[in-house]
């Protein structure tokens, strides 16, 4: 019992160490990056306001990382002093270890999937929007909707109807561009009605002139759903898990097939926690395995190469999944039980 909670808690106070410090440095690095896009309208304090924002999502993007290099710190400094020889010698065995270095690993992954679900989307959301310098309702994502001869562009929508900038084209059946009209916002009434407001028209002559036309509000008759256009216009990082989930079923009722990112981005959220923890096995067997009569700073830098090849590794099979088409959680699923089968085997090697 005693043991159990000292490798505990020296693992968890070095991963959090750990994430703290690249938390830090992202940090740093981000507020460095907006100092060029300083102007009237976006001052220092609105870029100090962009990067406390941006913290819940950097803090996800370093997790595994950092959990990876605080299970080495962690267990490393154990075995520097010898505990992890007198655990040994007193009957526990690596495996043992492993699962109570799995224990914090698994707090930390489980905290990483509470972010993405009700902290990240919005924080994102709101630092986008103070970057950009856009309205409240504006986005920067967007989508496209084609309904008989007019295709829109949708820049923001939310669950509540409420709509950014609107853009729509209407052709003839000829594909001459009959006329335009572009809207500021608007809201969904009910029974695909929508109102926009204060909408500049343009019709278009057959001789090419255009005569614009202005109106304070205008009726937009349109088969869209608040909620499926809500997480259509955005991106799919920046949607919850619950969100791309409901997205889907929302497509899957109209038989509109589901965009692989969505897919791709829902199965790399749930699967977050199991990736971490195929981290901390690995880093379980640098120090138990091959890497245990090396110095700690060499085990350190090892364990970044192999987080960042990791993340990397992650990236492109998903990438190549997106292509290639099929189950897209087993792409997301291979470069995770790779690591687990690579960090078990050294391990069964040290034992």
């Amino acid at each position: 019992m005693i043991m159990r909670r000292h490798v505990i808690r020296v693992t968890f106070s070095a991963m959090i160490g750990v994430v703290l410090i690249l938390l830090i440095v992202q940090m740093l690095f981000v507020f460095l990056g907006q100092m060029s896009d300083l102007k009237d309208t976006y001052r220092i304090g609105s870029a100090l306001r962009y990067v406390l924002l941006q913290t819940p999502g950097n803090f996800y993007s370093v997790l595994p990382i950092g959990a990876l290099i605080g299970a080495v710190v962690g267990l490393g400094s154990l075995a520097s002093s010898s505990e992890l020889i007198v655990m040994r010698a007193s009957g526990v065995s690596v495996w043992r270890i492993v699962g109570w270095v799995l224990r914090p690993a698994l707090i930390l992954g489980l905290v990483a999937f509470a972010a993405s679900q009700w902290i990240i989307p919005p924080a994102t959301q709101k630092a986008e929007l103070i970057r950009s310098g856009v309205a409240k309702d504006s986005g920067v994502h967007g989508y496209w909707h084609k309904e008989g001869q007019e295709y829109a562009f949708i820049s923001y929508a939310n669950e509540k109807g409420a709509l950014g900038v609107v853009k729509a084209f209407h052709f003839n059946d000829d594909q001459r561009l009959l006329d335009s009209w572009q809207a500021p916002s608007g809201q969904f009434q009910g029974n695909q009605i929508w109102i926009l407001n204060d909408v500049s028209n343009a019709k278009i002559q057959p001789t090419g002139q255009s005569f614009p036309i202005h109106a304070a509000s205008q009726i937009w008759s349109v088969n869209l759903k608040p909620k499926l256009l809500s997480a259509a216009t955005a991106d799919p990082d920046e949607l919850s898990p619950s969100q791309l989930f409901k997205y889907g079923r929302l497509l899957s009722s109209d038989k509109t097939p589901v965009p692989s990112e969505y897919k791709l981005s829902f199965w790399q959220k749930i699967l977050a926690p199991l990736g971490l923890m195929s981290l901390v096995v690995l880093a379980c067997a640098f120090v138990f395995g091959s890497l245990r009569n090396r110095s700690m700073g060499f085990r350190i830098v090892i364990a970044l190469l192999v987080g960042l090849g990791f993340r990397y590794l992650q990236d492109f099979i998903g990438y190549v999944g997106l292509v290639a088409g099929g189950w897209t959680i087993l792409y997301v699923l291979m470069p995770i039980l790779a690591v687990f089968a690579l960090g078990g085997y050294f391990l069964k090697r040290a034992r």
